[in-house]
């Protein structure tokens, strides 16, 4: 026993190198296999996540292609509106009666291109807008407002007397008679403290109707009649007309101006009749108003007290003077017509009443005494004329129209013609201020000067 233990110790001491040889040869073929089956395994999983990789970019794919028909149903939406707009218009075309317009001056346009909705009641009617041209002042509306003044101013030598105003209300006329059926139209006038219609509010500009225009304005200042009856202004109108006599004051015209006291005289003096005929303008929601008129006008109101024109008369000696000098003057107007009527002259006119007696006649007379005034600004009545516009305009038009109308905003457009004298400068007041207003207000400004230049504009 003792001999086999020690052969068999000798034998793997002997081969001990060898042992561990072999030992450490299956240990790397074990590692071996292991990293190979590892490196395999990784190998097939890079493999699959490369083939899952691929579906994610087909979403992609789809959602550009999903993205041209939406686009192709939106352009195609817009073409059945136009085509509908282009079909009824032609169709309403052939209805109208006579439509033409004048060449050079008057009335440009007719129907056409659709203008939706309007500003205000009579709503517009979806044609285009027609051109006006008045002594060179040119203006496009759907809703047009024609205001004349008839005051005496209008009519003095200096300006071309009764002819020259006969033209102007020739020219009105003729603009309205060329007004396609399609506008909508009213005719005011304003002398004194009276503002005038033609209608109550804006009708169609038919055949029927632009008679009834003719009619109402031919008498007017009309140089036989009188030199007859001696009468001027509003009692010389024709058959018809509304007076739309009112308190048009709001704004800064309804508030009183304090500047070291009160305010006298809340009316205002001077001018106020335009002002009251362009509210009425607004309250029928007149897109496009001209005015022709020859003066700014005072357009103050009076920032103290003083004696009035008939107590100053009565209690002092120059006030005595001034009746005298004034029934004088009325003497001297009376001898110079008689002697124009026996001529077949058109009578001589004087505006400004007493004012303008002494004025022609004896002007160096001594005047009442006046206070200091506040004059209104153009933009006073811009703002005044915007609010009017708003009070009156009907809320079912924006409700229907889906239009969104910010208060305050002008949104028609006012233009003045003044006429002036020839022997005189230009008035730079009212030139300044007519001037102002119209651009405030998206208009136009013009002046004329006597007849000469009025008869230069009409063809």
């Amino acid at each position: 026993m003792t001999s086999k233990t020690k052969s068999k110790k000798g034998y793997f001491s002997n081969h001990a190198k060898s042992s561990a040889a072999l030992v450490s040869l299956g240990i790397h073929a074990v590692l071996l296999v292991i990293a190979l089956s590892f490196v395999a395994v990784t190998v097939i999983q890079k493999e699959e996540k490369a083939f899952e990789a691929k579906p994610v970019n087909r979403p992609k794919m789809t959602l550009k292609k999903l993205q041209v028909p939406v686009n192709i149903k939106k352009k195609s939406t817009k073409k059945p509106k136009l085509r509908k707009r282009i079909v009824v218009q032609p169709k309403m075309n052939s209805t109208m009666p006579d439509i033409k317009m004048p060449e050079l001056t008057g009335v440009k346009g007719g129907l056409g291109g659709g203008i939706a909705g309007g500003i205000g009641g009579g709503s517009g009617l979806g044609f285009s807008m027609p051109e006006i041209e008045i002594f060179g002042i040119k203006g496009k509306g759907e809703k047009i407002f024609l205001i004349l003044d008839t005051g005496n101013h209008m009519l003095i030598d200096e300006m071309g007397g009764i002819p020259a105003y006969t033209i102007i209300k020739n020219e009105l006329i003729r603009i309205v008679e060329g007004l396609p059926p399609t506008a909508l139209f009213n005719v005011c006038i304003f002398q004194g403290g009276q503002v005038n219609t033609l209608f109550p509010s804006l009708v169609a500009a038919t055949d029927a109707n632009a008679k009834k225009t003719k009619d109402w304005l031919d008498p007017l200042n009309s140089a036989v009649d009188s030199a007859r009856s001696g009468n001027f202004g509003i009692q010389t109108l024709g058959p018809g007309g509304v007076n739309k006599w009112g308190d048009y004051r709001i704004g800064k015209f309804a508030k009183p101006l304090k500047k070291g006291g009160s305010i006298y005289g809340d009316h205002w003096s001077g001018g106020r009749v335009w002002y009251d005929a362009i509210m009425v303008a607004m309250q029928q929601q007149a897109d496009t108003v001209f005015v022709l008129s020859n003066s700014w006008g005072h357009q103050r109101v009076a920032l103290q007290k003083v004696p009035t024109l008939e107590e100053w008369k009565q209690s002092t000696s120059a006030g005595k003077k001034w009746v005298e000098n004034v029934a004088k003057g009325k003497v001297k107007l009376a001898e110079e017509n008689a002697q124009r009527k026996a001529a077949g002259e058109p009578p001589k006119v004087i505006s400004g009443g007493e004012y303008g007696i002494i004025r022609t006649y004896f002007d160096g007379t001594q005047r009442p005494p006046e206070p200091d005034y506040y004059y209104y600004k153009p933009k006073d009545f811009a703002d005044a004329f915007v609010m009017m516009a708003d009070q009156h305009r009907p809320k079912d038009v924006q409700e229907k129209s889906g239009l969104k109308r910010k208060s305050g905003k002008v949104d028609f457009s006012l233009n003045v013609v003044q006429f002036v004298r020839q022997d005189v400068e230009a008035d730079e007041r009212s030139a300044a201020n007519f001037s102002q207003l119209t651009q405030i207000c998206k208009g136009q400004y013009q002046t004329v000067s006597g007849l000469d230049e009025i008869k230069s504009y009409v063809k």
